[in-house]
């Protein structure tokens, strides 16, 4: 899968990507910047990789100076909508420095998400300064934005894929669940979903603190009954008996049958 993503990021996406960078940076060589981040070893580099190549060539090319940088970026990012921009917010992990660019990064996710996401970026944040980074995130839970929300959640999974492992929750989730409280009755779908996938995570690393949860916000809404439900699937699939009896399934009902009710 990873193997056939990586295919989004070809010269002619290089080349419309430049010229729309080029028409509020004049000065932007998008010829050479297209064939730089192309040259080799491109054709071998994992989706990952290329999105590392683009936002670390885009560096050389665009002002020096990080704040004129992400000016440029943060101009052009409604234009440049989806997964494919996810080397936007990449930007912002290759030449933010963690301390003294944090407000205009934090800035810069926040706008880069609402575009395409920023899950990935805000992680080092994180590892760097846990405490800081998780005040920003309760933050963003307040968002009016769904996308902003998400990247709330998201952003502190401790155990996102193709992200960053987060230790310091895994081996304690407080903080973490101390900000889902605030999603929980979330009107947005697609917040909630990253809601259930962090309680997911968390509960391979501390069952019965999930447990505990699910309890607590079991009948409180339609909304927070689909989370748990949902967000105790790993536990389900385990037959941890006091998770099948909480949603009602029967003790002795076969594992396939109420494990195929989550899909």
């Amino acid at each position: 899968m990873t193997e056939l993503l990586k295919n989004i990021y070809h010269r002619d996406f290089l080349t419309v990507f430049a010229a729309k960078v080029q028409q509020v940076l004049p000065t932007f060589n998008a010829v050479d910047f297209v064939e730089t981040t192309l040259a080799r070893p491109w054709d071998e580099l994992a989706l990952k990789q290329r999105t590392r190549k683009i936002a670390t060539i885009l560096g050389h090319y665009l002002p020096q100076s990080y704040q004129a940088a992400i000016k440029v970026l943060m101009t052009i990012a409604p234009e440049c909508y989806g997964f494919p921009y996810l080397f936007f917010s990449d930007f912002v992990v290759v030449y933010g420095d963690v301390q003294d660019d944090w407000d205009l990064s934090m800035q810069a996710l926040e706008w880069f998400t609402q575009q395409s996401s920023a899950e990935f970026a805000i992680r080092p944040f994180i590892l760097a300064d846990p405490t800081r980074a998780m005040a920003q995130l309760n933050r963003w839970a307040q968002s009016d934005n769904q996308h902003v929300r998400r990247l709330a959640t998201e952003g502190c999974r401790p155990r996102l894929p193709w992200g960053q492992s987060l230790p310091i929750f895994k081996a304690d989730p407080t903080p973490v669940l101390a900000l889902l409280e605030q999603l929980k009755n979330d009107p947005a779908l697609y917040v909630r979903k990253s809601v259930a996938n962090n309680l997911n995570d968390i509960a391979k690393d501390h069952p019965d603190l999930v447990i505990a949860t699910a309890k607590r916000w079991q009948g409180q809404s339609a909304e927070t009954d689909w989370i748990i439900r949902h967000g105790c699937r790993t536990l389900l699939r385990k037959s941890f008996e006091t998770v099948k009896e909480l949603f009602g399934y029967a003790i002795d009902q076969p594992i396939d049958h109420w494990c195929s009710l989550l899909d």
